[in-house]
């Protein structure tokens, strides 16, 4: 019997691996519905929390076997409806504003200064997107100078401010 509770924690292990990689949200889900498979969490805690259990509740001297399979098997039930009520109220969770942070929009993007950027002072950085070409107040981010034509990389922009960095020690780094 302690085979099948190890064997039932083993499998819930693995099956918690595969909630962790692909996730228990559906991916095409009517409207209205909980967009949850509310299966999958609570199959992999019913697992876990019977394999546990009923491994240490089958040790010699704890209890009966019938007695021990019941009582995993209660643990089980009550411990999977508890996380997948816990997984729908996370599923309905949702986030109070966009966490798309405006400032980092253009972080990545390769330019070329244009106006020289003094130590600790601002210049001008040229660079193109999508929409067409560009021209930024900038500073530099470790406030060294950088002169102009020489390629950064923007890591934000604060207050109309691209602040930059060499491309070259952004391309070390890589």
């Amino acid at each position: 019997m302690r085979y099948l509770y190890l064997a039932a924690f083993i499998a819930g292990l693995l099956l918690a691996v595969r909630l962790m990689f692909f996730g228990a949200e559906r991916r095409r889900h009517r409207v209205g519905a909980i967009p949850l498979r509310r299966s999958e969490p609570a199959g992999v805690a019913f697992l876990m929390m019977f394999g546990a259990s009923g491994y240490l509740l089958a040790r010699p001297g704890a209890l009966a076997p019938g007695a021990a399979a019941g009582a995993a098997t209660a643990l089980g039930v009550a411990w999977a409806a508890l996380v997948a009520r816990i997984a729908i109220a996370m599923a309905r969770v949702t986030p109070a504003h966009d966490p798309e942070d405006p400032r980092f929009r253009l972080q990545g993007h390769v330019g070329v200064v244009s106006v020289t950027i003094p130590s600790g002072g601002l210049g001008a950085v040229s660079f193109e997107d999508a929409s067409g070409q560009h021209r930024v107040m900038a500073r530099s981010i470790g406030d060294e100078r950088i002169d102009a034509g020489l390629e950064v990389c923007i890591e934000r922009i604060d207050d109309e401010v691209a602040v930059v960095e060499l491309w070259s020690l952004v391309e070390a780094r890589l």
